[in-house]
């Protein structure tokens, strides 16, 4: 293991460093650090002004036991000279090492450059931190005993930021779950089974809402929209007030954003039903924002066929015949809409469609909008599964605009039947999700605390689920002036403005 210290210029007392059961009495504390961690190599980070004060005293002081290494820094006293002492600490670590890292004689900024040199390295280098340590002079106790705090948990606040961060730009929320499993697993091996029960507590719900947020995850990437309203509900139900008041005191970092990743996923929780636009028009908007361009394309050409099918009036349109026969009839009409020479150069040379389809089409009063987005999405999405295997494929930027212009599309042709313009501030609340069994009116008090935490301040909130009329009118209430828009969902009646405070 490697250590890397720094020795300033500071007029350092005498202190008698506490670390577990050890005590190490020096004015230096790279000298507790070679006592309480021996290291195979310690680095000494000084400026010339500190190497001519402490140097000789330093290097007599672990006489014998370690032969500390200088490297020479400037103060830090302009952003150049911090560049350079951040380069000679990335500098001085292989790839691979163990490193302990101690920023208690580091002066100015110099902890803040080590922090994000440790980050750095980590991903960088692959580094293992050992520690990140601090002998705490100031906060000696009455015996002028200094504890010695290791910060290096800090460092996964950092883990965890990328990995939300990961899972809402690009969907994938593998780190994610991944730390929360890592981090029960960690407290188990490590906390041994306790005689009194008040003192065995530990987290059993971190695990299960990893696995939760991962199978959602995985039902958006692999564009599973049934699934997606089923998992998004059962992440809602596993984000449960234990779940989060453990996740506060074990995960505190992941506890903190928390609240904003449910806000964002529970929008997709519903009764999974193809029916439901609605949802699936916000894992569109939801793809189209995160630039998952074949995710759109895919569910959008899904979505239009689903909606053909409700147009005529079939039963059940996840039948394979179903489907078909509404694809007939769109491919038919787009057929139709080109010019006659091209008619006549290129006829239809498939099965004729039924022509009640055919009028019933025509009829819709956005039909021209829908068949030319079918039109739009069926060229698209056919260039990118073909993996632009023709002669004129579409440049990637192309068609990256052209997934733009399909969700302005998108608008056009369902309007504000099925919300198809997502903000990002859109929180979807599943009511059925705040009750097992039946709802009971002495729990209304927290059914409505429940709401207004899931809703926030000023967004657009959607209210679903299966609910008793009661619940739905208190709960409305509640959030009248919390809310910025409410919106009531049901697959009967679609989706139903019931305030707008929006002054937009």
């Amino acid at each position: 293991m490697k250590a890397l210290t720094f020795v300033g210029v500071g007029d350092y007392k005498t202190t008698r460093y506490v670390h577990g059961e050890a005590v190490v009495e020096s004015n230096l504390f790279p000298v507790a650090v070679y006592e309480f961690f021996q290291p195979d190599r310690m680095i000494v980070f000084v400026t010339r002004e500190s190497r001519e004060r402490y140097w000789d005293e330093l290097c007599r002081k672990l006489a014998g036991k370690i032969q500390p290494e200088a490297v020479e820094i400037p103060w830090g006293k302009t952003p150049d000279e911090l560049w350079t002492i951040f380069d000679r600490v990335v500098e001085s670590v292989d790839e691979g090492e163990e490193v302990l890292f101690d920023i208690t004689h580091g002066f100015r900024s110099l902890p803040f450059v080590v922090f994000l040199a440790v980050a750095y390295l980590r991903v960088v280098k692959a580094v293992r931190v050992r520690g990140i340590v601090y002998g705490a002079f100031d906060a000696r106790d009455d015996e002028g005993r200094a504890p010695v705090f290791d910060l290096s948990p800090f460092l996964s606040l950092l883990d965890w930021l990328a990995a939300v961060h990961l899972f809402r730009r690009s969907g994938s929320a593998s780190d994610l779950s991944r730390l929360l499993r890592e981090i029960q697993a960690q407290v188990w091996r490590e906390r041994p089974a306790e005689p009194s029960p008040t003192t065995t507590r530990k987290p059993t719900e971190l695990q299960k809402m990893g696995e939760r947020v991962h199978e959602l995850s995985q039902a958006l990437l692999l564009i599973r929209p049934l699934e997606v309203m089923e998992k998004a509900q059962q992440m809602a139900e596993q984000f449960s007030e234990t779940a989060l008041s453990e996740a506060a005191e074990w995960a505190r970092p992941f506890a903190l954003v928390a609240p904003a990743l449910r806000q964002e996923l529970t929008q997709f929780a519903a009764p999974p039903s193809v029916e439901n636009l609605g949802v699936q028009c916000r894992m569109i908007a939801w793809y189209v924002e995160r630039g998952l361009a074949v995710q759109a394309l895919t569910l959008a050409r899904e979505l239009l066929v689903t909606h053909a099918c409700q147009l005529l009036g079939l039963d059940n349109p996840l039948r394979r015949e179903a489907r078909e026969r509404a694809e007939r009839a769109l491919n038919y009409l787009v057929w139709s809409k080109q010019p006659e020479e091209r008619r006549r150069s290129d006829p239809w040379t498939g099965p004729e469609p039924d022509a009640a389809d055919v009028e019933t089409f025509r009829a819709h009063d956005r039909a021209d909008a829908l068949i030319a987005l079918w039109s739009t999405i069926r060229e698209a999405r056919n260039d990118v599964d073909h993996a632009g295997m023709n002669e004129q494929p579409s440049k990637a930027s192309a068609l990256a605009e052209r997934v733009k212009r399909m969700a302005a599309q998108l608008d056009e042709v369902f309007g504000s039947e099925h919300a198809m313009t997502v903000e990002p501030d859109v929180v979807t609340i599943d009511l059925s999700t705040f009750y097992s069994g039946s709802a009971k009116l002495a729990d209304l008090p927290d059914y409505e605390r429940r709401a207004r935490e899931v809703a926030g301040e000023g967004k657009v909130v959607i209210l679903t689920g299966q609910a008793p009329i009661w619940m739905y009118l208190r709960i409305a209430h509640a959030l009248h002036g919390k809310a910025r828009r409410l919106i009531y969902s049901s697959p009967v009646t679609g989706e139903v403005v019931i305030f707008d405070h929006d002054p937009f």
